[in-house]
């Protein structure tokens, strides 16, 4: 059985998704909230421990959609800059009078991407990654 295959658009596009992506976590994480907290599904922590965690994911994903070369992506190296890029954002928010730096974020960022990573893993077995131009050949 043959696995079916995903389409691997250009590279640029790819940098450029990565691009809006930490964007788009970069401007939430720095402008002012409602400061009412909520707590998150199943009661055990924060919304947006949930949050960070979700966010963090769709930053390990689009890091390792972009790196992928030769139909593999570099995971590790996707988990590493995204937990690296939410220790950043926490620097970031320090000064923020309105913001809060704090390690508990930072772990829910670093389960995000974890998780991501090892979702991807297992997707990965059983899809190939193609350039978009050769995916539409093999139908």
């Amino acid at each position: 059985m043959r696995s079916p295959s995903v389409p691997l658009v250009d590279r640029r596009v790819r940098y450029a998704l990565v691009v809006l992506v930490t964007g788009i976590v970069l401007v939430a994480s720095v402008v002012e909230t409602s400061g009412t907290p909520t707590v998150g599904p199943f009661g055990l922590v924060g919304m947006d421990k949930w949050t960070h965690a979700l966010a963090y994911a769709g930053v390990t994903a689009t890091l390792a959609y972009a790196s992928i070369e030769n139909g593999h992506a570099r995971l590790a190296l996707a988990v590493g800059l995204a937990i690296a890029f939410g220790i950043g954002i926490e620097t970031v928010q320090e000064p923020i009078a309105y913001r809060t730096a704090s390690v508990a974020d930072v772990l829910a960022d670093a389960i995000g991407a974890c998780l991501l990573a090892l979702g991807w893993r297992t997707f990965s077995r059983y899809v190939r990654f193609v350039p978009s131009d050769e995916s539409r050949t093999l139908r």
